[in-house]
């Protein structure tokens, strides 16, 4: 078992507890009225993209995907519709789930550089993070 240095902490810390999250994992987005949180996200040098055409202009969910493969044995979380610097998401994925900076196989990118995949079903991990960036 190869031996990691410990996980780093965070340098981007929560800005925005969503008010509400549903079962099904969804959570508000800050409202457009709340200009700080915005001002906070928008200064991020990554991104994410909710989903969108949704009826009635509804907000859309945080592309975060549980996946589950040869016979529910393998179990991956897949995250989509990433912006700006990749890298730096990935250092700040890491250390927000506890993942030493030293572990290469944890994540992986996939097509087109906008989606990685995570071991194991971090996926509820993922969203609450996410929502506390405030995406």
């Amino acid at each position: 078992m190869p031996k990691f240095n410990p996980p780093l902490d965070p340098k981007y810390e929560a800005i925005y507890t969503p008010t509400m999250i549903l079962h099904n994992g969804w959570s508000n987005p800050p409202s457009s009225d709340n200009l700080d949180v915005l001002e906070k996200r928008n200064e991020l040098p990554f991104g994410i993209k909710r989903t969108g055409n949704k009826p009635n202009d509804a907000v859309g969910f945080l592309p975060v995907y549980s996946k589950f493969g040869l016979g529910g044995s393998k179990q991956t979380t897949i995250v989509r519709k990433i912006t700006g610097d990749k890298e730096i998401f990935v250092e700040e994925l890491k250390a927000a789930l506890s993942i030493s900076p030293d572990d290469h196989k944890s994540i992986s990118w996939r097509a087109g550089g906008t989606k990685i995949e995570l071991n194991g079903n971090r996926t509820r991990e993922v969203k609450a993070w996410l929502a506390g960036l405030g995406f």
